[in-house]
Order: C-alpha cells, then sequence, then structure tokens
C-alpha cells in the first residue's frame, strides 16, 4: 500500500522525480517552525516598540476592545500567518521543485498553479463548500459532545474570542482588513501547505488517494488547535483536498476556501450590528435530516465537479 512513485507523469505531480517525501516533509516544518519563532520575534519587537498591550502577542483580545487594537491584533495575526504558512510554503516549494518538473521546468507545475481555472469550477468549488454548511455544523454539535480536557476548551475559547473582537467592524476599513486577514491569507497560505506540500507528498507515499486526502485533513484541521471544531475542519480540509485533487488547480480550492471564509466577514458587515457577532456553530443547531440532506448535496455537487472534468 505504501510505496514513493518515481515515474515521470506530466497529469499528476505527486509521481514526478522529486526529493523524499520525508525530505520534503522535513523542511516544511522546519521551515514552519523558524517563520513562526521569526514572526514571533518581531511581533516582541513591535509591541514593546509601539508600547501595545503585550496579551496581543497571545491573541487576547477583549470583546469590546477599542479600533486601534484591533487593529493592531490584525497586524500582528497578519504577520505571524503570512511568515509560518505563506513565506514558508512557498521557500520549500520553491526550492525543492523550482527545476524538476514537467513538461515545463517549474515550481508553478508542481502546485498546479500556472493556469487559472474556469469560472465553471471555481463557482462548483465555492457551491460545493457552500451545500457543505448544515453538515459541517452538524459534526460541531457531535464534536461537542466529546469529552475535552479543561486546556483545550480554554484555547478554543480565547481563539472565538479573539475571533469576535475582530468581527466588529466599524468602518470599511475595517472590513476589507478582515478579509485580507480571515479569508484571504489562510485561503493562499494554508492552501499552499497542507494541500500544495502535505497533501501532495502524502499522495506520493500513500497508495490509497482518499487516505491521503483524509490524512491530510486531519493534519489541517489538527494544527488549527481548536479541538471543539477538530471534525468540522477534517471536513472541510477534506473536501479542499478532493477539489485539488479531481480539478488539478491550486487556485480552485483557494477560491473555495477564501469564499468559505469570507461569507462570515460579509456577513457580519452586512447585519450593521457593532454590538454582537453571530457564531455559526455555537447559535446554530442542525437536525439529523437537514445535516443528511447537506451530505446529499455534498456529493451531489461533487458528481458535478467530476462530470465537468472527464
Amino acid at each position: 500500500m505504501f510505496q514513493e512513485s518515481a515515474i515521470p507523469d506530466p497529469v499528476a505531480p505527486w509521481q514526478m522525480p522529486a526529493p523524499k517525501v520525508r525530505v520534503v516533509l522535513l523542511a516544511l516544518l522546519s521551515g514552519c517552525i523558524f517563520f513562526a519563532l521569526g514572526s514571533t520575534f518581531l511581533s516582541q519587537l513591535i509591541v514593546h516598540v509601539g508600547g501595545w498591550n503585550e496579551n496581543l502577542l497571545s491573541a487576547i483580545i477583549a470583546p469590546d476592545a477599542p479600533a486601534p487594537e484591533r487593529w493592531q491584533m490584525r497586524l500582528l495575526l497578519g504577520i505571524r500567518h503570512f511568515s509560518t504558512f505563506a513565506v514558508a510554503g512557498f521557500l520549500v516549494v520553491w526550492m525543492l521543485y523550482r527545476g524538476i518538473t514537467r513538461p515545463r521546468p517549474g515550481w508553478p507545475d508542481y502546485l498546479l498553479s500556472r493556469e487559472w481555472p474556469g469560472w465553471r469550477n471555481a463557482i462548483l468549488g465555492m457551491l460545493l463548500l457552500l451545500v457543505s454548511v448544515p453538515l459541517v455544523l452538524f459534526l460541531f454539535q457531535i464534536n461537542k459532545m466529546i469529552p475535552l480536557p479543561d486546556s483545550f476548551k480554554a484555547m478554543e475559547e480565547q481563539a472565538n474570542d479573539a475571533i469576535k473582537a475582530l468581527l466588529i467592524m466599524d468602518n470599511a476599513g475595517e472590513f476589507m482588513g478582515n478579509m485580507l486577514l480571515i479569508a484571504l491569507l489562510p485561503a493562499v497560505g494554508e492552501e499552499l501547505v497542507f494541500r500544495g506540500v502535505v497533501q501532495q507528498q502524502l499522495m506520493r507515499r500513500i497508495g490509497n488517494p482518499w487516505w491521503a486526502l483524509a490524512l491530510s485533513a486531519a493534519v489541517f484541521s489538527f494544527f488549527h488547535f481548536q479541538f471543539e471544531g477538530f471534525l468540522s475542519r477534517v471536513l472541510l480540509g477534506f473536501l479542499l483536498g478532493w477539489l485539488y485533487w479531481e480539478t488539478r488547480n491550486f487556485w480552485v480550492p483557494v477560491i473555495a476556501h477564501f469564499f468559505n471564509n469570507g461569507v462570515q466577514v460579509i456577513a457580519q458587515y452586512a447585519s450593521n450590528d457593532k454590538n454582537s457577532v453571530v457564531d455559526l456553530e455555537q447559535d446554530v443547531q442542525v437536525p439529523w435530516f437537514v445535516a443528511l440532506l447537506s451530505l446529499f448535496m455534498v456529493l451531489v455537487t461533487m458528481r458535478l465537479i467530476r462530470q465537468r472534468g472527464s
């Protein structure tokens, strides 16, 4: 079942001649840790020089924090996310795949990012994430039934409080800042790391691509360190990974990821409610039959996407 192929195939990047899987994954892990530490040092320097609230370094921010403090939090989180994911992921792809891919040498061929996807695939990718929302929320309800250590729950509450504080938007500038921080940066950075590197390398190593998709989705969910939503993010990671695998285009899951994250920002800003934030995971209860209907719609949408690629 486990094998490492070295057979050139211009259609399947995970079968191309490349560094060993463990070398690529170790380089990715080392790069993420290095840039995470670097961004932490830079953040500490900015907070110290600027005389900012030091709690921001731990992503602790009050729900009623003033606008300047929200902008400070956005800057620190943006630096951390951009460095840890986008920079580290890109450098690994660029250094290890810039001259060995086929039919043309260059890292975009490994990443499958050279061509922009057709609008139908982009729309169907967004639709896939949209119809999965009830199923995602249902899995969150199931996940909450699993007992977790108090430390995990505290991490979850801290992360949720930070997101709720940032989603308080007084003007269009804060809206655009949130679209950049919450939607665009994760869409590009996380897809680079978890789909572009982790998933592709696992598909080189594991003979069954479905197992590779499931494992990379679990890794994606684990590294969010929000375990009350672990199952929900596994599903999202699996769907994003499937989109990448099926369409063979990096930008399809990026667009779907951006859409998924951006919807909450847009909805909150459109509601014009500066005093409260709607948390779908906490505020919406999904009956089992609605989740079943969502699963059916997910499978139908996947079939439509597959038919377009055949």
